[in-house]
């Protein structure tokens, strides 16, 4: 899945540094890194994501055509 937005403003938006959110979505470290440089994840990573930053899934993903 596409994200719409880097997952560092993402964060910030949410006084969060990329390590809490990984933390927090209970992903490593080195893998939130990967997906912020390729602004793609899995489905689960993205639900993940979301609910460590109180959004909706839909909020950071990109719809596909």
């Amino acid at each position: 899945m596409k994200l719409k937005r880097n997952l560092e403003i993402m964060a910030a938006l949410n006084d969060m540094t990329l390590g809490q959110l990984a933390d927090k979505a209970d992903i490593q470290r080195q893998n939130l890194s990967i997906i912020k440089r390729r602004g793609t994840c899995t489905a689960l990573t993205a639900v993940k994501i979301a609910r460590a930053l109180g959004v909706d899934l839909t909020d950071i993903i990109e719809e596909e055509d």
